[in-house]
């Protein structure tokens, strides 16, 4: 059913991405990414799950946080490393597209589950499906803009700068899959951390509009 969802919400982007252009593009073409990084991913943790299953392991908080976050940030990694391209603070928006794009079928594999398994209210599954799209799509964010801000440093230092946001974006996703099968505190500080991530992202995104520096003085 995985690979069924994927074609049936990837073909539709992949003709309209025919007559986009420019930004529209690449942003469409991140948002793909992240459906194809998903499926991939889908199939890499079952494999690794199955080999670790007899371990200590905790797939969930060791395995699942660095495949996923290295499938959806990919691109990026190409862009800068390859074409040496950085864009501007684009960048930001690419990443969580790419992000959000994995997070639908994640939510799809997770209702699958809900429907069979029946795993809670359907509330919970709403409010789940709310806060994993948006922790996925600001830890691909954090990577993105993290390389934007970067613009400027020396290529040897960008090996260092990368694996660092890497490390952010795979621990606070790690938390996230820790804390969020709590009750009580736990739950609700998972639920509530990628809300406030996106609220500062978005922040940061629009500060120069939110605020603006002084005006220049003609003398």
């Amino acid at each position: 059913m995985i690979l069924e969802f994927y074609l049936a919400a990837s073909l539709p982007l992949f003709f309209l991405l025919v007559f986009l252009e420019g930004e529209q593009r690449r942003i469409l073409a991140f948002l793909v990414w992240g459906l194809s990084a998903g499926a991939i991913a889908y199939f890499v943790n079952y494999h690794l799950f199955l080999l670790f299953a007899s371990t200590a392991v905790v797939p969930e908080v060791t395995i699942a946080p660095v495949v996923e976050e290295f499938l959806k940030s990919l691109p990026l990694f190409v862009l800068l490393l390859v074409f040496g391209k950085r864009y501007s603070k684009e960048l930001l928006v690419l990443a969580m597209a790419s992000g959000f794009g994995f997070a639908i079928l994640e939510n799809y594999v997770f209702i699958t589950h809900y429907e069979i398994a029946g795993i809670g209210s359907i509330i919970y599954v709403m409010m789940r499906g709310i806060t994993t799209s948006v922790m996925h799509g600001c830890m691909t964010a954090i990577i993105g803009y993290g390389i934007f801000l970067t613009y400027g440093f020396s290529r040897r230092s960008l090996p260092a700068v990368l694996f660092g946001l890497f490390t952010v974006a795979i621990t606070v996703h790690a938390l996230f899959n820790l804390l969020i099968g709590h009750t009580g505190f736990g739950k609700l500080l998972a639920i509530d951390l990628p809300l406030l991530l996106f609220v500062l992202l978005l922040v940061v995104y629009n500060r120069e509009v939110l605020f603006p520096g002084p005006p220049d003085l003609i003398s």
